[in-house]
């Protein structure tokens, strides 16, 4: 709970028992947001849930806006953890070492995430914040992804390179966020698993036919 704590959509908790209610609130709104969806998430919803008044929530958060920011701020954040902790020092033998590598990360996370992510990343969330937001952690998750990559297409002029990585990463990425928001009857019908070798072929093919 300590990084909810230092949100920028958070109003910090400086005593114990306002972390423990931060915890509660952040919990509940959870719930309520897998439960109900963006229509039925409301401050109200999230204040019985967390056994509450609403009137603390408001101590914490400015709205429902800034606790839905909070929560998809953190899925990202734990998605990029584990990017970064996978990718990061470790010694790969090639670009398809590694596709495979963070195909399964985002399984595995997409998996025990699932009825959370199939709520932020649906359509009626595509609010411009919660895009920036998206959008700024897909790009921090590249940057390990790249930097990864990179060492083994050197021969490559560098903006031919970028292109290259970017073209692979977004294979990869837009394949899960799909599955994620159920809108591809194909994807829907495989298991999280076996979309990662799927999408390993893919984006380790266009790699070899682009170098």
């Amino acid at each position: 709970m300590d990084r909810y704590e230092a949100s920028p959509f958070v109003r910090r908790p400086v005593q114990e028992r306002s972390r423990v209610a931060l915890a509660r609130i952040v919990a509940a709104a959870t719930e309520v947001l897998v439960r109900k969806g963006d229509d039925g998430f409301s401050m109200a919803e999230v204040a019985e849930a967390a056994g509450i008044p609403v009137g603390n929530i408001y101590r914490r958060f400015d709205g429902k806006d800034s606790i839905v920011q909070a929560i998809k701020l953190e899925a990202i954040r734990r998605l990029e953890d584990a990017v970064c902790e996978r990718l990061n020092g470790q010694k790969f033998a090639g670009p398809s070492e590694i596709v495979s590598e963070i195909s399964a990360i985002l399984a595995e996370i997409s998996e025990r995430d699932e009825a959370l992510h199939r709520v932020l990343y649906s359509y009626p969330m595509l609010t411009p914040s919660l895009r920036a937001i998206g959008l700024a952690g897909r790009g921090r998750v590249f940057a390990h992804y790249n930097n990864a990559v990179s060492g083994f297409l050197d021969f490559l002029p560098e903006k031919r390179r970028l292109s290259v990585i970017g073209f692979s990463y977004q294979i990869i990425v837009s394949s899960f966020v799909s599955k994620s928001r159920g809108d591809d009857p194909i994807l829907l019908e495989m298991s999280w698993s076996a979309l990662a070798q799927e999408v390993t072929k893919a984006a380790t093919g266009y790699l070899k036919e682009a170098a």
